[in-house]
């Protein structure tokens, strides 16, 4: 049964009770805002039907974009509740720039309204789109990657099992930073209440469908971590997602994969995007990740 309005009201307010790390006052560096203004950022509506719906996108090219450039696809957190925001500008702006490319921002559908698998859909088919966007943009195709950040990380992971089922496309990487890969074992007994009410909201209070590979990657299937683009795994050692992402990288690895697992121990989830513990350290090593990945073969 779907959920109600009271239902939402109820978990509108565990989540706003427990919300103290997204109200916590920030200095932004200047060297970091600085990246802004070494790209272009524009919005668009790209339309799309159901099981999805219209999704708003900020693409960020850098004004040095190279010729052949790599194209990023990157994927904000928040439990799927709350919508991209300032933080992703700035993130992708620092990306494009340094990679000298391209990164496409998706700010899908929160589940207030649209409960899976809306986002999913909507994130695979705009992957999809920006490999036939490629050549016109001035990109590789073999240099394209998907990247995302907690709930973003888990739509990543999810958009890369459904390309290696389909063959639709070829991802040269996935970004996975610390990525909510486990949705189910929130609405265990002894699960976070906030976490549950990201799950339920996100499944819109069916449990069974937060086992879903492509709500939960953590239930793929030994045959689904096949032939997947390698992996790059980004860990806060403060995090209650580390554990979920090593197995996972693991699991991948034992499947023949190639995975690279970095734990920032000092650092506590949401640290890449939100500026905390080793942020600096983290997004340095993603965008040497995007710089050196290419579909080889």
């Amino acid at each position: 049964m779907a959920l109600t309005q009271e239902d939402k009201a109820y978990y509108r307010e565990i989540l706003e009770n427990t919300s103290g790390h997204r109200n916590v006052s920030r200095v932004i560096p200047e060297e970091y805002t600085a990246w802004l203004s070494k790209v272009e950022q524009k919005e668009m509506i790209l339309p799309l039907e159901a099981p999805a719906c219209p999704v708003r996108l900020v693409i960020s090219t850098a004004k040095d974009k190279m010729e052949n450039c790599p194209i990023h696809v990157n994927m904000h957190g928040g439990g799927f509740v709350y919508p991209q925001d300032h933080d992703d500008d700035l993130y992708c702006a620092h990306v494009a720039a340094a990679i000298h490319g391209i990164v496409v921002d998706i700010d899908y559908a929160v589940s207030w309204d649209h409960p899976f698998p809306c986002a999913f859909e909507q994130s695979y088919a705009v992957v999809r789109w920006v490999f036939e966007q490629c050549q016109a943009w001035g990109g590789n195709p073999r240099r394209i990657s998907v990247g995302g950040h907690s709930a973003g990380g888990c739509l990543s992971a999810a958009i890369a099992l459904r390309a290696a089922q389909t063959g639709d496309f070829t991802l040269c990487l996935q970004v996975l930073d610390y990525s909510a890969l486990d949705n189910y074992q929130a609405v265990l007994p002894d699960g976070n209440v906030r976490s549950m009410a990201f799950s339920r909201l996100y499944a819109d209070g069916d449990d069974q469908v937060l086992k879903n590979p492509f709500c939960s990657p953590a239930f793929a299937e030994d045959d689904m971590l096949k032939n997947l683009p390698p992996a790059l795994i980004i860990n806060g050692g403060l995090c209650p997602f580390k554990k979920d992402n090593e197995q996972y990288g693991l699991r991948m690895a034992a499947m023949g994969n190639e995975v690279t697992i970095k734990c920032y121990m000092d650092s506590p989830h949401g640290f890449t995007i939100r500026m905390a513990g080793e942020w600096k350290e983290a997004q340095e090593r993603i965008i040497r990740a995007i710089r050196e990945a290419e579909v080889t073969g």
